[in-house]
């Protein structure tokens, strides 16, 4: 009832505008409408992060499916201690531009949750099919609860049980926490309690899902898994992303004082350390991200758009709406990880890529959906099912479970009519971006 009331004048005007106007895209019906108009007024309200991230925790896009279990639980943080471990090999290169706050936890656990359906016999079952889900925000907003029509849709048409988590958010937790709890959460599939109720999990019957932000994430926390391989830390099954956001995209910081200040004083340690970054993330008008200070952008699990390779990570789904602003971001993404040779990332990055152990091409999976804007699972659309439809043909080819090899990567457009095809001329595009990873005068143009 308090949503209805806050939200009942855009209800109201939303609805006019859409039987006197029609709909924004013509597929879209009057919950799509309404959904998109209550999710912008969500982004674009002029208020605090504090009272963002607040406002973002009570949203509740689409109605969760009929029957589903949740259990909430705590993963311990002996397990953010062992990702430390890990992090702390992989992140040594950079660690003069990182806030080592990260590594003082201020909590007891990771709060948790399995999604999943009654006398579903998982624990029973040789292959138990798990996603870990890691939600969207942009790295600052939503959480777990907000994410549930999406995760019950996953655990049903995927027949599998799927763990999320609330990772911490900045700016009150920067770069790399929320890397930290996302493999402090897969460590806990691995090597669980005894008192978690199942067996240490197989990784090839782990998948790694998120959207947006967490498709950033998802896919960060594959390279950092990847790449502390020699530690033994072995690879999950594929990788999904619902939308990648895999660069610390633009987000107008309106941090409180007191994370301004804390950028102050880390200015001064960064400058007793080696350039890691391109002359463009130098803004005297402040921070870029509210997830890492600007000089952090080109850590490559801050954004793996402008890693030194995309090569030999899990088969990869990504999904992208076609009207959806990060869409070409997508495409280049899909390119770079399947032919890594050809596509190899910012030119201030020339040469990294030969002296690379990862050079093999990552089996990836591209669709871009006719239509469709960010993260448009939210929506109760026709093509929200067929997207959770193809992403349970996914896990079943990754797992196994279809007992035949995978396709070879390909590159797919979606039109309204559910119609498969080569992507258009106008989104290969992007493929001949020339200033990858570097910032423009004008944030919003950024490639």
């Amino acid at each position: 009832m308090t949503d209805f009331l806050k939200y009942s004048p855009l209800l109201i005007s939303t609805t006019i505008k859409h039987y006197l106007n029609g709909p924004p895209r013509p597929s879209w019906n009057l919950k799509c409408h309404i959904f998109w108009a209550k999710y912008i007024s969500l982004l674009k309200s002029s208020e605090t992060i504090e009272q963002k991230q607040r406002a973002s925790f009570s949203f509740r896009p689409a109605p969760v499916q009929d029957g589903v279990m949740i259990n909430e639980f705590k993963i311990d943080n002996k397990y953010r201690n062992e990702a430390q471990v890990h992090l702390n090999i992989i992140l040594k290169p950079f660690e003069h531009v990182l806030d080592p706050e990260w590594k003082n936890l201020k909590d007891d656990g990771i709060i948790s949750e399995w999604v999943q359906f009654p006398n579903d016999e998982w624990e029973k079952k040789e292959i138990k099919k798990t996603i870990l889900y890691l939600h969207g925000g942009a790295y600052y907003s939503f959480c777990k609860e907000n994410h549930r029509c999406i995760t019950s849709s996953l655990a049903k048409i995927a027949n599998a049980r799927v763990l999320v988590i609330n990772y911490r958010l900045a700016p009150q937790n920067q770069f790399p926490a929320a890397l930290q709890d996302a493999l402090a959460a897969y460590l806990y599939l691995l090597n669980p309690p005894k008192d978690a109720g199942f067996e240490p999990l197989n990784p090839k019957n782990i998948v790694i899902c998120g959207d947006s932000a967490g498709g950033g994430l998802s896919l960060a926390l594959g390279l950092a898994i990847r790449d502390v391989c020699d530690a033994g830390l072995p690879s999950c099954a594929g990788i999904i992303g619902l939308r990648y956001c895999s660069t610390a995209n633009y987000a107008e910081s309106q941090a409180s004082k007191e994370y301004k200040e804390k950028d102050v004083a880390l200015a001064a340690k960064i400058k007793n350390g080696p350039k890691i970054w391109h002359d463009s993330f130098e803004r005297p008008d402040g921070r870029l991200h509210l997830y890492v200070i600007n000089e952090g952008l080109a850590i490559p699990y801050v954004s793996p758009m402008l890693a030194e390779s995309l090569g030999d990570l899990p088969p990869l789904l990504l999904t992208a709406g076609g009207d959806d602003r990060f869409r070409d971001e997508a495409i280049y993404l899909a390119h770079r990880s399947s032919e890594p040779t050809k596509y190899k990332g910012p030119s201030y990055n020339a040469g990294k890529f030969e002296k690379s152990p990862f050079k093999t091409p990552t089996n990836t999976t591209l669709e871009i959906y006719e239509e469709m804007p960010h993260v448009f699972q939210f929506m109760e659309h026709a093509f929200t099912t067929k997207s959770y439809e193809r992403i349970a043909e996914f896990i079943n080819r990754v797992i196994n479970t279809l007992n035949e090899p995978l396709p070879p990567s390909t590159y797919n457009y979606i039109n309204v009519k559910g119609e498969l095809s080569p992507l258009k001329e106008l989104h290969k595009n992007v493929l001949n971006w020339e200033k990858i990873g570097i910032v423009p005068t004008i944030p919003h143009e950024m490639n």
